[in-house]
């Protein structure tokens, strides 16, 4: 009974370590391009000023469909012939004024907040796209940095590795002092050729966390879009709409308040003719109507009408430039995949080329200098190789960007 017990209790400790440990390694994942951009937008100033502009907009919108289009006044004034007559005249009145919507100019308000609050999610959507376009390049950046790195540290790996073989050998006397120097040569350039590739991933790294606040750089890119991912409009495009849109309503505005709101005023009155008389008291009821002017409405009209021009021709330009960036982006990813190809090719050729003069070299049939030059083209064919497929992932993410997709 005691063993079962130990036992169990054994089991339990187990399970909970495993558990433990498979949390760790969940926790421990390394992230993604998507948990990247989500991290980058966060920390940007219009994402954390979102909630408050959902707050205006709303607050504009209450504003377009609440009963007066300004706030009420109240005055209070007074009439007296004390420092005058002095015959005991005196006068009190209490108004208050509210202002009303003219014919129309309830719903120009009304479509202007609605136009903004679609306008705020257009430029929200065109935000986070453009942010994450500045990470998919620092994530390129630091991917391209990482891969120059890793060849360079194979490259001195294998540099000591011959020199390794080249000291033997010339202790052995089968090798010239002259050849030793050539491989210390080398395996010294490879070394230096590593540390600057340290150098840039560092920085490349820290540019990437800087950005995003990520400490670890994913591992994986971006897929090929499909068909249905496309999304339409383009957030930019949609942003630009918007504008035309708020354009619209804001010109529509200018011109239906010609004037500005007019009011109506009720008054109470209590007022006495002259010493030693009653109090009498009475209602005011008064309308005021501001009239229209040239000078009070060319310039709204004016000035809402040249924005409404301007937004349509950046509306146009807009359109052409995505149709430009979204067909340049497919060529690059065509052309990306052609290189990758040639370069497969040309790193196939150097490997094999290279493994023979190793084994020339091996049994002295081959001099130090061309062994150094296939070691050099097989380390250059490796680099352009893996540059290569790294240019089509950057391919993709472009073509991603163009299309105005968001990880």
């Amino acid at each position: 009974m005691r063993r079962f017990r130990s036992s169990s209790s054994l089991l339990c400790k187990l399970a909970v370590v495993a558990f433990m440990g498979g949390a760790s390694a969940a926790h421990a994942a390394p992230p993604t391009l998507k948990d990247a951009v989500e991290a980058a937008w966060s920390r940007q100033p219009e994402a954390r000023a979102l909630h408050a502009r959902l707050d205006e907009a709303a607050a504009k919108r209450g504003a377009a469909s609440s009963l007066f289009p300004g706030a009420p006044s109240i005055g209070l004034s007074q009439r007296t012939d004390r420092f005058n007559q002095d015959r005991g005249e005196r006068e009190i009145e209490a108004e208050i004024a509210v202002p009303l919507w003219m014919p129309g100019t309830r719903n120009a308000a009304q479509r202007l907040a609605a136009a903004e609050t679609t306008q705020l999610d257009a430029k929200t959507l065109a935000a986070r796209l453009k942010i994450a376009g500045e990470v998919r390049e620092a994530y390129w950046q630091a991917r391209f940095a990482q891969n120059d790195r890793d060849v360079a540290l194979r490259k001195v790996s294998e540099t000591g590795v011959l020199l390794e073989d080249v000291a033997r050998r010339f202790k052995a006397g089968d090798l010239a002092r002259a050849d030793l120097n050539q491989a210390q040569v080398a395996e010294r350039l490879a070394r230096a050729m590593a540390a600057e590739a340290e150098a840039r991933a560092l920085r490349s790294q820290r540019l990437f966390t800087a950005l995003t606040g990520l400490a670890q750089v994913p591992e994986t890119g971006e897929a090929l879009p499909d068909a249905g991912q496309v999304s339409s409009p383009h957030p930019l495009l949609a942003a630009s709409n918007t504008a035309v849109e708020v354009g619209q309503a804001r010109l529509a505005q200018a011109s239906a308040e010609r004037r500005d709101a007019p009011e109506v005023a009720l008054g109470f009155v209590r007022e006495r003719p002259a010493g030693g008389d009653g109090y009498d008291k009475s209602v005011r009821f008064a309308v005021r109507i501001p009239l229209a002017t040239q000078a009070r409405n060319a310039p709204r009209v004016t000035a809402a009408n040249a924005e409404l021009i301007e937004a349509q021709a950046a509306l146009s330009l807009e359109h052409e430039r995505l149709l430009a960036e979204s067909d340049a982006a497919k060529s690059e990813f065509e052309q990306a995949k052609a290189i990758e190809t040639l370069a497969q090719e040309r790193f196939q050729l150097a490997s094999e080329t290279q493994g023979l003069y190793a084994k020339a070299f091996k049994l002295g049939e081959l001099d130090l200098p061309t062994r150094l030059r296939s070691e050099n083209d097989r380390f250059e064919a490796e680099l352009a190789l893996t540059r290569a497929r790294l240019e089509v992932g950057r391919a993709i993410s472009k073509l991603n960007q163009a299309l105005g997709l968001i990880p």
